[in-house]
């Protein structure tokens, strides 16, 4: 952290060592800033930025910009009261302090950077030039040149005599050291400063009077315009004036469900003369309940209100001779829950920390919580398609994902006990890293708990890749409830350290793995990517939930047969082979709930007597075949088809020829065949056609059905021949 000399009158209102902790943050006093930016500014080189750099320019860094026209500014969001006076120092930096005329190599026709109070936060201009039109009160510094003219300085802004005026003129030095400069205005107006260029040497300093108007509120505002490595390291603001401060809202959920309350906690200046709060129903005076509550004329007060739909709160609050201060707190609400079902029922009984249904409308932009423990969330990013029903299907509607993350309110103790749950579709099972569970860092380290990766599920959740091995994974686009159930201590040993991860498919124990020690991290969950918002599960996402303990067996079979009772009819179909032998058998197979009523495949009724499960029906197409499987039930009927192609039989193929090199006692021999095109069989060889054939190469023919190949002979005497496979 720099260290700041002392020019105070009075109280530090404001100070930011924009030590990386970001623009729209500071940890120090006065709140943070907003970066705007002009002209097509922005980017990854250009445009400021709440940076630490290894090698210079630390602070509020400007980088490169792509032409001389890009403006970058940058407010404090909060406005300060100076009229009893003001002593702003600030510490910089600048790479460049000239001008070469161009627009095409920096720093361009302008190394602009300007920094001091205004009165108006918003706009792009401000001490760039003695011919701007003023469009508030402002003073403050002027560095580098800008469009040729060297307005460089003390510049001040007079709004009503609509004066922009250079104060004092004098140049700034282009170079990468700390440069200060300091400025004093008195009551009166009356002002000193100090210019120094961090060489060593004396000081510029200067003295006059400004015209601003100091009664009002003043935001700290700095410019930067074709910036060639402009920093602002740090800035400090005292007065001797009391700082009326900006009124504060908080809601107590951001999301609440229609027919429930929220608490609007608001603070707001204690000398105000006037404080409200805009609810739907209208404005509430706030003076009047602060008057009256547990802690009268404190400024602090908590309004309940129930609204009915999505709303913002704004609190003002005002003063004689202050601007109307304000801030404002949205509140989302959503819909009554959908309607509980056997899944949903067996669910909630086990107490989940969390629980998504999907069942919102699309595009909604919001998740509700079904544990009753109020974590409903906004915080998704991707395209998350609400409120459709997956082809297969989940249970009743299903959100779609497509590099979507969900980053829950809820937090865990990753190094305890839990089990995740959801009923999944992937759109291929195949496909490498796509992560259903992740925890963010917290206080510790975050991790992907469990994804899924080249048709298997892993594990990161120890800090090395553990493959869980599973005995029968699904098939891509086939619904299934997984359970995943993490278990610190399953033998139930406190003396060991033993970890352990587990899945079960649709309530059947399917594999597990030892972890290696889990350390502490208490971090928020994350759904369908990892925690650094990349590898997004690809597919149908339903029913999530975190329960913060290993459940049983026996609660996991109830979830099980619940999904079963409750799911969608129709849940999957695919086939074991895309491409058969003409009479070859094709396996088919097709996953229904207990609520499907009837299954046909290609007009065939199937036996569905078994209930909800898995099934096989098993064909022996003789020509390209599309099975169409047609599943009755609640709101269907289902269909879904899959293709498989029929190839022609493959015959015994003619040995068209055998030769050989004639070299002894080694020959090259070279065996051509004529058969079924684009085909392989088997060469065979036997030293006597008593000895067992076995099997030596295979020989393949192209679209005309003619093959060939050579080989080392195996002996003197030696017989070949070529058969299908």
């Amino acid at each position: 952290m720099l260290c700041l000399s002392g020019h105070a009158v009075g109280q530090t209102v404001y100070l930011d060592t924009f030590d990386n902790d970001g623009v729209d943050v500071n940890a120090n006093v006065g709140g943070g800033g907003t970066v705007v930016n002009y002209n097509g500014a922005g980017g990854t080189d250009w445009g400021w930025d709440d940076v630490v750099e290894t090698t210079d320019n630390p602070g509020l860094y400007a980088g490169i910009a792509a032409s001389g026209n890009r403006i970058s500014t940058f407010d404090s969001n909060t406005a300060f009261l100076v009229s009893d006076g003001f002593t702003l120092e600030v510490q910089f930096d600048m790479l460049y302090n000239d001008n070469n005329g161009s627009n095409t190599v920096a720093p361009f026709n302008a190394n602009h950077l300007s920094f001091g109070l205004v009165a108006v936060s918003g706009v792009s201009n401000l001490f760039s030039s003695n011919s701007e039109v003023p469009y508030a009160d402002g003073i403050g510094f002027s560095l580098g040149t800008r469009n040729s003219n060297v307005d460089m300085g003390l510049l001040e802004y007079d709004f009503d005599g609509a004066v922009t005026s250079t104060l004092s003129p004098f140049d700034f030095t282009g170079n990468t050291v700390t440069q200060t400069v300091t400025l004093t205005v008195a009551s009166d107006g009356s002002y000193t400063y100090s210019y120094d260029d961090g060489s060593g040497g004396a000081a510029i300093t200067g003295t006059g009077t400004t015209i601003i108007d100091l009664s009002q509120p003043y935001y700290f505002k700095a410019r930067t315009q074709a910036s060639s490595g402009n920093a602002i390291q740090s800035v400090m603001l005292t007065t001797s004036t009391a700082q009326f401060a900006a009124p504060t809202i908080t809601a107590s959920e951001s999301l609440i469900v229609s027919g429930n309350s929220v608490d609007l906690n608001i603070t707001f200046d204690a000398s105000a003369e006037s404080a409200s709060l805009t609810t739907p129903a209208g404005s509430t005076d706030l003076l009047a309940i602060d008057a009256s509550d547990a802690v009268p004329n404190d400024g602090m007060v908590v309004v309940t209100d129930s609204p009915t739909s999505n709303f913002t709160y704004v609190v003002e609050a005002g003063k004689t001779g202050v601007t109307t201060l304000s801030a404002s707190a949205d509140v989302l609400v959503v819909g009554a829950e959908a309607a509980d079902n056997d899944f949903s029922i067996a669910m909630k009984a086990d107490s989940p920390l969390f629980y998504y249904r999907f069942e919102e409308a699309a595009d909604s932009g919001y998740l509700t919580d079904s544990s009753g423990n109020g974590y409903h969330t906004t915080n998704i990013s991707g395209d998350l398609i609400q409120g459709g029903g997956a082809v297969p299907g989940g249970m009743d509607l299903a959100g779609e994902m497509d590099n979507v993350r969900i980053e829950i309110p809820a937090t865990s103790e990753h190094s305890e006990s839990f089990t995740l749950t959801a009923v999944l579709n992937s759109n291929n099972i195949q496909a490498a890293s796509k992560n259903l569970f992740a925890m963010t860092n917290g206080t510790g380290t975050g991790r992907s708990v469990v994804y899924l990766t080249n048709g298997h599920f892993e594990s990161f959740l120890d800090g090395s890749v553990t493959e869980i091995p599973v005995a029968t994974m699904p098939d891509s686009q086939t619904s299934f409830l997984l359970h995943c159930v993490y278990d610190a201590d399953p033998d139930g040993d406190t003396e060991t350290e033993d970890q352990e991860m587990s899945i079960y498919i649709d309530g059947v124990f399917q594999g597990s793995a030892t972890l290696g020690t889990v350390a502490a991290n208490e971090g928020n969950w994350v759904l369908a990517s990892n925690k650094n918002n990349f590898q997004f599960f690809d597919g149908w996402f339903d029913e999530a939930a975190v329960f913060e303990s290993a459940l049983t067996d026996v609660q996991i079979a109830a979830h099980a047969t619940a999904f079963f009772t409750a799911a969608d009819p129709f849940l999957g179909f695919s086939s074991d082979l895309a491409e058969v032998a003409t009479g070859d058998p094709v396996t088919l197979t097709w996953k229904i709930s207990d609520l499907a009523t009837a299954v046909t495949i290609n007009g065939v009724a199937q036996d569905i007597s078994s209930g909800g499960g898995v099934y096989t029906t098993t064909f022996n197409p003789t020509e390209d075949t599309s099975y169409e499987i047609i599943v009755s039930g609640p709101g269907g009927p289902f269909t879904e088809t899959v293709d498989v192609t029929v190839t022609a039989p493959l015959t015994a193929p003619t040995i068209t020829s055998i030769t050989t090199d004639g070299v002894s006692p080694d020959p090259q021999v070279t065996i051509e065949i004529q058969g079924t095109p684009n085909s392989s069989f088997d060469l065979m060889y036997s030293p006597d056609m008593v000895t067992e054939w076995e099997k030596l190469d295979t020989i393949s023919t192209d679209e005309t059905g003619y093959g060939t190949k050579t080989f080392a002979g195996l002996g003197a005497s030696e017989f070949y021949r070529v058969e299908v496979p």
